[in-house]
């Protein structure tokens, strides 16, 4: 979870050893409130509803413990751990009693591991130790999962979050030391029919429904043209090596590092890129986080090429619009800098063109999203 300083970014049954997709549609709140989630099932998938809120947080419900106990959980391709506030936090951590608390003595299949951990994400750091529990996903039991209790947050960021911990979807080299992710844990029990996941997300607000998760599989009727498959650069991260970056017909940067992040909501840029970038885009002030007026018609397209595709963010793909207290629509940059080698594909790419994961033969397709 690669994100900004101002930017945050399923309930299971026993599956008896049977492996199905498990598709996970997105269902999208519009500001904070009570959370809900809907399940539903038929013969071969298990449908559960996630949130989005004001395309900054695409989150879920997971069960953790036995009986399982309910969080709202980000799906993250930027890291591989899982993580859910303790009720052993200290009272004087606001964020964390803002948030579900995960209650050990609560669960009969909790085991308590100990280790002490420290995670730094973009947006700020979480610590505590580690436990062991199952964790329920759309519709299949994972049990002996270690995961972190968070003790402590960082206060300015994580109150103001919807989520209340993180499901990494990245590999084991990411991952806390002798430890199983999520992910792997899931393929190496056949849960899964194959080790694949797929993301589609919707990004206008006012939707009822968000996107999907899917794991184990592809829906087929999500995208159009065929996928674009890259091979991963690294097997931590869903990394890969991108061709070359344009503005309108000005090439800005050629091959470069890129992960894709499910948990980062922009498009982040590294420094040595990024003011050529905007000033390319628009000399008059996209450099800055404000852009005064939303004037979509006077830019230019990004052109992403991956794989020899071209991927086209259009300027409403990486302007958000949004309105004032005085109703005055003003538009936010969805590109930022960061101090890395890396360029990080976040949810304004994601919202663009369906992302299929595909754990087993090591790579990363693309195709142009279909938006009912």
């Amino acid at each position: 979870m690669l994100r900004s300083m101002w930017v945050i970014h399923c309930l299971l049954g026993f599956s008896s050893g049977i492996s199905r997709v498990l598709r996970i549609p997105l269902q999208v709140q519009q500001r904070q409130s009570s959370f809900e989630s809907f399940l539903s099932s038929n013969s071969s998938t298990q449908t559960l509803l996630l949130n989005n809120r004001e395309n900054l947080e695409y989150y879920g419900s997971v069960g953790m413990g036995t009986p399982p106990q309910t969080f709202k959980v980000l799906f993250d391709t930027g890291s591989a751990n899982t993580w859910l506030p303790s009720s052993n936090c200290p009272r004087s951590n606001k964020a964390c009693h803002q948030h579900t608390r995960y209650e050990a003595a609560k669960s009969k299949s909790h085991v308590r591991q100990g280790q002490s951990f420290l995670l730094r994400y973009g947006a700020g750091t979480v610590s505590g130790f580690l436990s062991q529990d199952t964790l329920n996903v759309g519709g299949v039991q994972l049990p002996n999962l270690v995961f972190g209790e968070v003790v402590y947050h960082q206060q300015e960021i994580f109150a103001s979050v919807t989520f209340d911990g993180i499901v990494g979807l990245g590999m084991d080299r990411i991952a806390w030391h002798n430890t199983t992710p999520f992910l792997t844990q899931l393929c190496q029990q056949q849960l899964l029919p194959s080790c694949i996941f797929s993301v589609f997300l919707r990004r206008e607000e006012g939707e009822v429904q968000g996107g999907e998760l899917i794991l184990g599989g592809i829906d087929t009727s999500r995208f159009t043209g065929a996928l674009q498959y890259v091979p991963l650069s690294d097997t931590g991260y869903w990394q890969f090596e991108m061709d070359g970056v344009y503005v309108g017909q000005r090439k800005i940067a050629g091959t470069v590092s890129t992960i894709v992040d499910t948990g980062t909501s922009l498009m982040l840029v590294p420094i040595s890129f990024y003011q050529t970038l905007v000033s390319t885009i628009d000399p008059h002030g996209l450099s800055s986080s404000l852009a005064q007026a939303c004037v979509f018609e006077k830019l230019p397209d990004i052109v992403l090429v991956i794989g020899g595709v071209k991927f086209v963010l259009s300027p409403t793909d990486y302007l958000l619009e949004k309105q004032t207290k005085s109703g005055r629509m003003i538009c936010v940059s969805g590109i930022i800098p960061i101090d890395l080698s890396y360029w990080v594909l976040g949810d304004v790419f994601l919202g663009r063109y369906y992302s299929v994961y595909d754990r087993e033969k090591l790579r990363i397709g693309f195709a142009t999203a279909v938006q009912d």
